[in-house]
């Protein structure tokens, strides 16, 4: 489910031929040929014009904030990007979601005497929703240091066959819903061999909300939980996240706190929910597409203040694909300047093909329409001095989406753009503004890159990233326990893998194609120190073997729209049910003994040892308590 405002594209022509600017043999004519490439060129000029032209409040706004206003004021620049889309959710009342960067918490009643409206605010930031006509003066005060559009989350659910019973009829006609992944984890001979049921052990959730937790208590599903004051939050992924911890620990003690206010809040919450609500383990299945894949910003920062507490943390790998099976749009390596330049455009392109080929665009497939493009590198998160851009081209040459901050010593290495969400012939180009090579991170967020004409698709694995790769917490991936997954990620896919139900998972198991795989690639410690100082290329810093481990999804809860469960936002609580099943078993255990027992008694899957798809294997609820040398009964 990802959730993020964008404004609909117009449709793309379909009948202008695809634009090269690589070496190779032309699929077009040069007429055709020429005239997209002068469409991108103009298109580029005319956003670079903009970003020449920033008044000094304009600087501290992000790129598509400008724009949107520059395009509603200026009609002749309309003209020159008669395609482009900021991105930006304008409302019917003229205002826009937008994060406050500030050093005073004066802004909050700025934003108010302004006609806004906050919808939380930390010391450090404010999220509001604010008149567009408002920008230029909130940007300005001393105390603002950045405006941009609401920082963008996902939770990794898959909704392609929910509300499709996949459970046996016996199951169904159940009083409750048990999850598939209690025997194929083997959760429920353990609980009766070792007389473990979670008991002493809480464990709280973080996700979307807990619409439905009322419904499910009155069912049965779930006994009295937590919430963490004013958090309820919206939605229901957080009930069914909870439904399934209870089914494997069902004398946990549970709790919950939203994580979709912003991404302070979710980072607030994070701390809030050891300290106020004594949470021992610790699960979430949500990701702000800002997170640095470089280093441990915000929420990884939090996590890590809990794991140094002695909290057992949990989070989903994602849903974004992985390069063994092919279903990322993920693309990593060091900066390649294009020996192809685009007239009369400052700055170079990007050059995707290591050979001696040129090719300064990697094509986007059909399933990435309406995603998020998001474009690191590695400098220190809010110390950049290097100027790096993002453009989404159709297939006519047209820019319809950029994103072109300025990082000039005190922005964040990132941009983001939007893929129109329709049309077909989409692709990708990066831009060094101006700078020093640097290692750049594309993603298509459960998207994928794909070949077109006489363009390749260059991808790479490591698409985990963010607080999930902290170096503490358990980054689960997912593998199904009952049916498959019947949606294809993509046209033409071959078939999920169906889980071992009603058997347990063996060696022979499948891990679900949709499931993200690392390693992660660090650059910078927290505090923005460079871990390798002086090299920040492909051969410098140092990587994280993440995601960690694999657990069930695809499985059963009451909660509608969940009906089966599928998605590493499932896999997440069935790990963490079988730590509480630990912890209980040994409560003096110590985070490194149950990393310990978890891992060295998963099932491998994929290679041997560590893999960058399923990490350290499937975990067992029996294997990992003889581990951590729990008795039978």
């Amino acid at each position: 489910m990802v959730r993020f405002s964008r404004v609909a594209a117009h449709a793309v022509p379909l009948t202008v031929g695809a634009l090269l600017l690589s070496t190779g043999v032309a699929v077009a004519q040069p007429s055709t040929v020429d005239a997209a490439t002068a469409r991108t060129e103009a298109g580029i000029s005319a956003l670079q014009s903009i970003k020449k032209s920033l008044t000094p409040a304009e600087r501290k706004q992000s790129s598509q904030l400008v724009v949107e206003k520059r395009l509603r004021a200026d009609h002749s620049l309309a003209a020159k990007l008669p395609e482009y889309r900021s991105g930006v959710g304008v409302s019917g009342a003229g205002t826009v979601s937008v994060d406050i960067a500030t050093r005073d918490q004066a802004v909050a009643n700025a934003v108010k005497a302004a006609g806004g409206t906050v919808r939380y605010a930390a010391p450090d930031a404010v999220r509001a929703e604010l008149p567009l006509s408002v920008l230029d003066a909130i940007a300005g005060r001393a105390d603002v240091t950045e405006v941009k559009p609401a920082a963008q989350a996902t939770t990794w659910s898959e909704p392609g066959n929910r509300d499709l019973r996949q459970a046996l009829a016996a199951q169904a006609a159940a009083a409750t819903q048990v999850s598939e992944g209690d025997k194929a984890h083997g959760t429920d001979t353990a609980r009766t061999t070792y007389g473990v049921s979670g008991s002493g052990v809480k464990v709280c959730v973080l996700s979307d909300g807990v619409d439905s937790l009322a419904k499910s208590q009155t069912a049965g599903e779930l006994p009295t939980v937590d919430v963490l004051s004013g958090q309820k939050g919206s939605g229901d992924e957080g009930t069914a996240m909870l439904e399934i911890v209870h089914d494997l620990a069902p004398n946990a003690t549970l709790g919950f706190a939203t994580a979709f206010t912003s991404e302070a809040s979710f980072a607030a919450n994070i701390r809030a929910l050891r300290t106020t609500s004594h949470c021992q383990i610790i699960v979430d299945d949500v990701s702000y597409f800002d997170e640095s894949p470089f280093q441990d910003t915000q929420v990884a920062q939090a996590v890590n203040d809990v794991t140094a507490a002695g909290v057992l943390y949990f989070s989903s790998a994602g849903n974004s694909g992985n390069a063994t099976d092919g279903t990322s749009g993920y693309y990593e390596g060091d900066f390649r300047a294009s020996s192809t330049k685009i007239s009369g455009v400052t700055g170079t392109p990007h050059d995707f093909d290591p050979s001696a080929t040129t090719q300064n665009f990697d094509a986007l497939s059909a399933g990435s329409l309406g995603k998020p493009v998001t474009l690191f590198w590695s400098d220190p998160w809010g110390r950049s001095a290097n100027d790096y851009d993002l453009f989404i081209l159709n297939s006519a040459g047209s820019v319809v989406a950029s994103s072109e901050n300025g990082q000039s010593g005190s922005q964040n290495p990132y941009e983001i753009a939007n893929v129109p969400a329709t049309g077909s012939g989409y692709k990708v180009a990066v831009v060094k503004y101006s700078g020093a090579d640097r290692f750049i991170a594309l993603n298509v967020i459960r998207g994928r890159f794909v070949a077109s004409g006489s363009l390749k698709a260059f991808s790479t694995n490591g698409v985990t990233n963010g607080h999930s790769a902290a170096a503490s917490a358990f980054s689960v991936a997912a593998a199904p326990a009952a049916g498959a997954f019947t949606r294809p990620l993509e046209t033409g896919d071959p078939a999920n893998p169906a889980g071992p139900y009603p058997g347990v998972f063996t060696a022979s198991s499948k891990w679900e194609r949709f499931s993200s795989d690392g390693k992660r690639h660090l650059f910078y410690n927290a505090d923005g120190t460079a871990i390798t100082a002086g090299n920040v290329s492909s051969t410098g810093g140092t990587t994280r073997n993440k995601p960690d481990i694999t657990a069930a999804d695809g499985v059963s809860t009451s909660v509608t729209g969940f009906q089966p469960f599928f998605g590493t936002s499932a896999a997440a609580p069935h790990a963490a049910a079988i730590a509480a099943l630990l912890l209980s078993g040994k409560p003096t255990a110590t985070p490194a003994q149950i990393r310990s027992a978890l891992v060295s008694s998963a099932i491998d899957l994929g290679t041997p040892g560590f893999d960058t798809v399923t990490g350290n294997g499937l975990i067992m609820t029996g294997p990992a308590l003889a581990a951590l040398g729990v008795q039978p009964k």
